[in-house]
């Protein structure tokens, strides 16, 4: 298993949710006018817990990871990138949390609709929560990539209802529960690095270890096992890792979940350019030069 510094660690950890978000990198367009107030650092805080970001309730504002995220969430809106509470980011903020609100108020039957505020607290966790048990999701109280799409899809009638007769997650073909099929995760942690026999299965010794270290860098639970959050944080990363190297080459590097052979050949590039040892391979340490090159690029 490959072990990467904790710098470098530092570096990437609160890159995790730039793309915990439904949109690529894009203009945003609000549909409110702007918050309310504004924030409070534990009130933003609680905004990007829910929206999936690697913070806990008890972060510290000031810490690494809250600052990190702040930047993720500002360069995914393309606002002015300096980790703080500008206005700018306060009314994306306010925007997205207002709309999640409206959203499940029309998707889920609650006793109390929801107020349409700028803020995170627990009566959405519970109505997220109670959305996700109805479809099926896991039931976390925070509103994943998974859970806004699920509740974009109802909205665009592109899923049936519960108890409609889906299926909710049915795969085939050798597909693992959530987003990647065995195959693709298998590439991926090839891709980052690790020491992975492509020929075993996820449950094999290498894999297992791969997966728990992902989830030791990412705060999750070290199960071994590549379940539905462990995915979302991999996909993640993928979609900054491949954003960061179109900022870097210029390229038209298309924006996806997978470490496939333009993304091998993107990480060959940059390795040549800065004089590393050419594998194709974005362990952590080659993620963190690309993350701190992008930075330079958009400061």
């Amino acid at each position: 298993m490959w072990n990467g510094s904790t710098n470098a660690v530092a570096a990437l950890l609160g890159g995790a949710l730039l793309w915990s978000l439904a949109e690529p990198i894009a203009i945003y367009q609000p549909a409110w006018a702007a918050r309310t107030q504004d924030y409070t650092p534990d009130q933003f805080i609680s905004v990007l817990n829910g929206l999936g970001y690697p913070v806990t309730l008890t972060t510290v504002f000031n810490s690494p990871v809250v600052q990190q995220s702040i930047r993720d969430f500002q360069l995914q809106y393309r606002l002015p990138v300096d980790g703080t509470l500008n206005p700018p980011t306060q009314d994306i903020a306010a925007d997205l949390v207002r709309k999640l609100q409206t959203d499940l108020n029309r998707v889920v039957k609650l006793e109390n609709p929801l107020p349409a505020s700028q803020f995170y607290g627990r009566q959405t966790e519970a109505a997220v929560r109670l959305f996700q048990q109805q479809n099926k999701l896991p039931e976390t109280g925070i509103a994943t990539l998974e859970t806004r799409q699920r509740i974009n899809d109802i909205l665009n009638d592109a899923l049936p209802r519960p108890g409609q007769g889906s299926s909710p997650g049915g795969s085939s073909g050798g597909a693992v529960q959530g987003i990647y099929t065995e195959a693709q995760l298998r590439s991926l942690l090839l891709g980052f690095g690790y020491d992975v026999n492509p020929q075993q299965p996820l449950n094999g010794t290498s894999a297992v270890r791969a997966i728990q270290d992902i989830q030791f860098l990412y705060g999750l639970p070290q199960t071994g096992q590549a379940d539905q959050r462990t995915q979302e944080i991999m996909a993640t990363l993928v979609k900054n890792l491949r954003n960061s190297l179109k900022v870097v080459l210029r390229s038209n590097l298309p924006i996806t979940q997978f470490y496939d052979a333009q993304a091998q050949a993107a990480v060959r590039e940059f390795q040549t350019r800065y004089g590393l040892a050419v594998n194709g391979s974005a362990n952590l340490a080659v993620r963190s030069q690309i993350d701190a090159a992008a930075r330079r690029v958009n400061p």
